[in-house]
């Protein structure tokens, strides 16, 4: 059962359409220490995501987000810079458990899991 860190509360990863919360705590413990590298508040947008949620705001039918693997965060110095800080502590190997970070430029947020690394790489931009 995951627990809360020091910023971040277990239900603040729960799903947004029922409340269940699967989130695994390596996703809460990620959060925690990006939070603590930008030195400012990271707020979670979506966390676990059960499949009737899922199914109607991802395209992505075996989304992380429901398995408990991913969280969508956003900061007040925005998802360009939340992005650039997460890419910095990935080269210092301060993130090793991370696997994939996709900026979604235009709707402000950050999608970050610690899934599989994609054959594309760790880091990529969406507008």
């Amino acid at each position: 059962m995951a627990t809360s860190t020091n910023n971040f509360k277990v239900g603040e990863f729960s799903c947004r359409h029922c409340g269940e919360n699967r989130i695994a705590q390596h996703v809460i413990d990620l959060c925690q220490k990006i939070r603590d590298y930008v030195g400012l508040p990271v707020f979670v947008t979506s966390g676990y995501r059960c499949s009737a949620y899922n199914s109607r705001v991802s395209k992505v039918r075996n989304s992380y987000h429901t398995q408990g693997l991913a969280a969508d965060i956003t900061c007040c110095i925005g998802a360009p810079a939340l992005f650039d800080a997460i890419k910095e502590m990935y080269s210092f190997g301060l993130v090793p458990e991370l696997s994939f970070c996709y900026l979604y430029h235009k709707k402000n947020f950050v999608h970050v899991d610690i899934g599989r690394v994609r054959d594309n790489g760790v880091f990529q931009v969406h507008d």
